[in-house]
């Protein structure tokens, strides 16, 4: 799912869900997020880091307890 951050307030006239301002927009369609952002409702996509997947050390493994 893609995420984008609301800039304006809104009411989504599909869902009817309200939108703040500061928070975050989430969908798969991706033409509706076009349309939102070309209204002035939401910010670019929010690139999510990509995570690795497979064998590997949990970070807090090696880590001394303080």
């Amino acid at each position: 799912m893609k995420q984008y951050p609301v800039v304006n307030d809104f009411i989504d006239k599909h869902t009817k869900e309200y939108y703040r301002q500061g928070s975050i927009y989430i969908t798969n369609d991706t033409k509706r997020a076009e349309e939102l952002q070309q209204k002035g409702f939401l910010g670019d996509e929010v690139k999510q880091p990509a995570t690795k997947k497979g064998k590997g050390k949990n970070v807090d493994e090696d880590r001394e307890a303080e």
